[in-house]
């Protein structure tokens, strides 16, 4: 049974030159048969692909993330333990979305002023001062067009593909590494991009009190740029951990690691070592001098490192770069109140 051939469309003119070209069913970059411009096919969306290759080999990413893994915050026997079990190029998919943002922005600047009598005393006065704000600002706007949850990178660095845009060109593309498609909805991406445009247009004015304001964004467009990232698996006392690599820019953008115990106790005890000497030290002053500033600083300071200290030792069982642990207010209010009873055991987590 003879293959159905794909088919051609015809009629089409080269902006270029004006020459006629012919498209192939599901060809998205082609090259002008007479002045060789390659082109980019618009689908029905109507939304641009470029694709960013990656400069970064292999050796590379993995010499970087053993560099990683060498830190003093890591398992010490990690830099030589660790097995990989994976090395791979993946081709995430972002939006990025250009536009102008321009209009006027009516309000106060308001002035605090200080004034001071003959007999001492200080009073403060408020003070608007009418002003008017003209803006006309290109802006640059991206987001992850796919669940990025396991990558741990939301948003590009975009000096990494300026000037480096190519057309996308999905069977080139699939030959350098795997492509994730983009799962997100263009129209979201669109609003949310033009609301991010106009909200950063609005804080970039300086006006303190906004009595009117006319903003609009114009000339936006929508894109899709498949950036590269590679992936970096490893096995190490039985567990398994994942660190994603720029593949421009050659630095690690999201790792999983164990932590060292000993940096741990070290930091733990290094930070309530001195957090208690400046709480000693400001209060000794506070009750000798009598100066309340000294001590309300030296306690906030002495405070902090304490608590630095504990989420150093809590936290620090496994280091995870480029996304912060997110720790609890009520966590914090305990650790304080255990310091203020005394309880130090439930500090260091024994029962």
């Amino acid at each position: 049974m003879a293959q159905e051939q794909p088919e051609i469309i015809k009629g089409l003119m080269c902006p270029g030159c004006g020459g006629a070209v012919e498209l192939r069913e599901g060809i998205n970059v082609l090259k002008c048969p007479y002045c060789e411009t390659s082109l980019l096919v618009m689908g029905d969306e109507g939304v641009l692909q470029y694709h960013v290759s990656s400069k970064i080999k292999r050796e590379e990413a993995k010499a970087v993330t053993l560099k990683w893994l060498g830190g003093f915050d890591k398992d010490r026997k990690l830099k030589t333990g660790a097995e990989f079990t994976e090395i791979f190029l993946v081709h995430l998919p972002f939006w990025r979305s250009t536009g102008k943002v321009c209009g006027w922005v009516f309000g106060n600047k308001i002035h605090h002023e200080t004034h001071r009598d003959s007999r001492g005393n200080v009073t403060t006065t408020t003070r608007k001062e009418p002003v008017e704000r003209m803006v006309m600002q290109d802006y640059l706007w991206n987001r992850a067009a796919c669940d990025v949850s396991e990558f741990g990178v939301e948003e590009l660095d975009n000096s990494g593909i300026m000037g480096n845009l190519e057309p996308f060109d999905f069977q080139n593309v699939e030959k350098q590494g795997m492509i994730f498609e983009p799962t997100h909805s263009r129209t979201d991406a669109a609003r949310e991009s033009e609301k991010w445009m106009l909200e950063k247009a609005k804080r970039s004015v300086d006006v303190d009190e906004v009595i009117f304001q006319k903003l609009q964004s114009i000339g936006t467009r929508l894109s899709v740029v498949y950036y590269p990232l590679w992936i970096l698996r490893y096995r190490f006392k039985e567990r398994n951990y994942q660190v994603v690599v720029d593949g421009i820019h050659n630095k690690l953008l999201y790792g999983r690691a164990p932590g060292s115990t000993l940096y741990r106790v070290s930091m733990f005890i290094g930070s309530l070592l001195i957090g208690n000497l400046l709480l000693t030290t400001s209060a000794r002053q506070y009750f000798g001098a009598g100066s309340g500033d000294i001590f309300a600083i030296g306690a906030l300071a002495g405070l902090a490192l304490i608590v630095f200290g504990f989420v150093k030792f809590r936290y620090g069982g496994e280091v995870v770069e480029g996304r912060k642990s997110k720790i609890k207010g009520e966590d914090i209010q305990e650790t304080m109140n255990s310091l203020k009873n005394g309880d130090f055991n439930k500090i260091l987590g024994v029962r």
